[in-house]
């Protein structure tokens, strides 16, 4: 059966099958022949035993434990070493480089050439490749290009392999994708925002480790500090990456360890009730109905600003908060509270956003608070007003980037297209 066809209702996040369903059962007599036209008999919710819906909840509690937490260590380190380069600058890589400001800037850019041209395969071929080799192979490529980085000579180096870290990076995009087949509709907003808020969190993790390399290992073994940076952060990401091949569970229908028959069982049928096939490919025509898809232009559009926000705050952090008159030291640290409130807002926000099934108003508010924050930084007023700005950028355009993921998958059906 192919359910890739499947639109959204324009009134509001339920897609059109959620929307039919609900017809249908309150339409006894349209119920058999509508089922049947639409296929939508298999994708509907069973009817639970108490005994089923605490099974399915134990279930749910196992996947949280085992994959959640995988999936959030691939971002944290994926964040780490896509921030790094700032922190290395901080750390005295720009003057030893004798790098520009323009060419730092372009260090940090070139990243995004690698991450844009692979991301599209990068989702598509979960499926293809299975989400453990992809996504374990993906850490293990990057966390080796961050290391190589160690031995740069030039800044020409440093840009050059950072369009190797983003292609590679460009990999995980497929792990939001691999969760719509866990977990349903209302419950990725939430496991969405824990392990994407690991971006803010690698953020305060970055400062720390910089802040202690810098002050214990500056100059060990005649290497500077920010040779250190890359060196500690790529080795984490190859070694994790090879542990996430052998330990990360595939699709629902082909796990074959860690679960059992019973937990099989559940994990096909909630993969059902989320509106996916189990065992299905990709369908070429459906490209094409996906850019013919007014929705796929909006959320393009509307990720392309949060994501802009998001890079360019993530990213630069650190030398902004230098650029205010904070000594190396100082920026280091005093970026440590801003990336933490922002991961914890995040996963705040997308909670409340599951708890009352709205994305819309949400994003609206968020992106009121990030556009805040922007304005603050323009007007160039005390930097204790400049550094409070720092904060709402990222209160808001963290939670963004959560939240469009959900909606996305929750109002468009079918593999190829979402």
């Amino acid at each position: 059966m192919n359910m890739e066809h499947r639109d959204t209702d324009s009134r509001g996040d339920k897609p059109v099958g959620a929307i039919q369903i609900d017809r249908i059962l309150t339409d006894p007599e349209s119920s058999s022949s509508d089922t049947a036209k639409n296929g939508l008999q298999d994708h509907q919710e069973a009817n639970l035993t108490p005994e089923e819906i605490r099974a399915e909840k134990r279930f749910r509690l196992k996947i949280d434990f085992i994959i959640l937490p995988i999936i959030a260590t691939i971002y944290f380190l994926a964040a780490l070493d896509r921030s790094d380069v700032g922190n290395a600058a901080v750390a005295g890589m720009d003057k030893e480089l004798n790098m520009t400001s323009a060419q730092l800037s372009y260090c940090i850019a070139f990243f995004y050439i690698g991450f844009m041209a692979f991301q599209v395969p990068g989702a598509i071929l979960v499926r293809v490749l299975t989400a453990p080799v992809q996504l374990g192979c993906a850490a293990a490529l990057w966390g080796a290009a961050t290391t190589i980085m160690t031995e740069a000579q030039n800044w020409q180096t440093i840009a050059g392999l950072r369009v190797v870290v983003g292609a590679f990076e460009a990999f995980i995009q497929g792990a939001p994708l691999y969760l719509t087949l866990w977990y349903k509709p209302h419950e990725l907003a939430t496991r969405g925002a824990i392990f994407l808020s690991m971006t803010s969190i690698a953020g305060s993790a970055n400062g720390l480790i910089a802040y202690a390399i810098q002050t214990t290992m500056e100059g060990r073994h005649g290497r500077p500090a920010w040779r250190w940076i890359f060196l500690i952060e790529g080795i984490i990401s190859v070694g994790f990456g090879i542990i996430v091949i052998f330990i990360l569970p595939d699709a629902p229908e082909r796990v074959k360890r860690g679960f059992t028959a019973e937990e099989k069982a559940i994990a096909i049928r909630r993969s059902k009730e989320a509106y996916n096939v189990p065992h299905t490919r990709l369908h070429l025509r459906q490209f094409g109905a996906a850019i013919r898809d007014p929705k796929t232009w909006f959320y393009s559009a509307l990720n392309g600003c949060s994501a802009m926000s998001q890079a360019a705050w993530s990213q630069f952090l650190p030398v902004i908060i230098k650029l205010n008159g904070y000594t190396a030291n100082e920026a280091q640290i005093m970026a440590i509270p801003v990336f933490a409130v922002a991961g914890v807002t995040a996963i705040a926000v997308a909670y409340l956003s599951d708890r009352f099934r709205r994305r819309g108003a949400f994003l609206a508010s968020c992106g009121l608070v990030t556009a805040t924050g922007w304005i603050l930084l323009i007007v160039n007023g005390p930097r204790q007003l400049s550094y409070a700005g720092t904060f709402l950028i990222g209160m808001g355009s963290t939670p963004m980037t959560i939240l469009e993921l959900a909606w996305l998958n929750n109002n468009i059906i079918g593999f190829t297209k979402k």
